[in-house]
């Protein structure tokens, strides 16, 4: 398979009132087509991070980012948030959806704003929505649904314009653990589909659902390992307490 994202001695360094904060020191990172990958580390490791760079929400200090052939370094503002809405689905902790808008309008939305047509955008949200099990919620405003469908439809939204890659920031973060379980068996199938996915966790259970885990600490990656059906939990729980040594 060709790699659908690469990094190249990827840094990034903030600049505050006190001492700067180096949150990446030279990462090369290769994600292939199609590919599940799991980010795990402790807080402040630089997880969050690497995604808004890897998606094009923030710019490296150092380094290179490509996604699918594409030299992010050398797109401006605007160029940016084009890849952003054509090329990737973000799914965040908190959702982030519009409060006063339906289920159904918080989904469409990207796919508007990115200049497709309704009639197909509402096919695809139909599509969605009945994929994620809550087609029936459509009419719904956010605040009316449980936590767990909130995240579907943030995943639906995510999808929306069928990204190249999803990247998601501690996705289950907010959900209890049934929900959390739903939630990752949903990423499973749209990846056993061909969706490219970079999950940030600090849970072993949802990085055990990935096809491969890697592990920072201050801002480097510092060991990875590739899951074998069966040994999913034991290997990340492994790695983690080898790392704490």
């Amino acid at each position: 398979m060709s790699n659908l994202i690469e990094t190249t001695e990827l840094a990034k360094t903030y600049h505050g009132d006190g001492a700067a904060v180096h949150a990446l020191r030279g990462v090369d990172l290769a994600v292939e087509q199609g590919e599940f990958v799991a980010v795990m580390g402790p807080s402040g490791c630089g997880k969050s991070t690497l995604l808004h760079l890897l998606g094009g929400l923030d710019r490296p200090t150092a380094g290179q980012v490509r996604l699918d052939g594409t030299l992010l370094n050398d797109l401006s503002e605007s160029q940016l948030a084009v890849l952003r809405r054509t090329h990737v689905g973000f799914v965040f902790q908190f959702y982030n959806l519009i409060g006063n808008l339906s289920v159904a309008d918080n989904v469409e939305l990207p796919g508007l704003v990115a200049g497709r047509s309704p009639r197909e955008v509402a096919r695809r949200r139909e599509e969605l929505l009945e994929a994620l099990g809550i087609a029936d919620k459509a009419g719904q405003v956010p605040a009316r649904l449980s936590a767990g469908e909130q995240q579907r439809a943030a995943i639906a939204r995510a999808l929306i314009n069928e990204p190249a890659v999803l990247l998601a920031d501690e996705p289950t973060g907010n959900l209890d653990t049934r929900s959390g379980a739903e939630v990752l068996e949903l990423f499973r199938r749209f990846n056993e589909r061909g969706q490219t996915i970079v999950l940030v966790t600090h849970d072993p259970r949802v990085a055990s659902s990935a096809d491969r885990v890697l592990f920072l600490r201050d801002g480097r990656i510092v060991d990875q390992t590739r899951l074998v059906a069966g040994q999913e939990m034991a290997a990340v729980l492994a790695k983690l307490v080898e790392m704490e040594m």
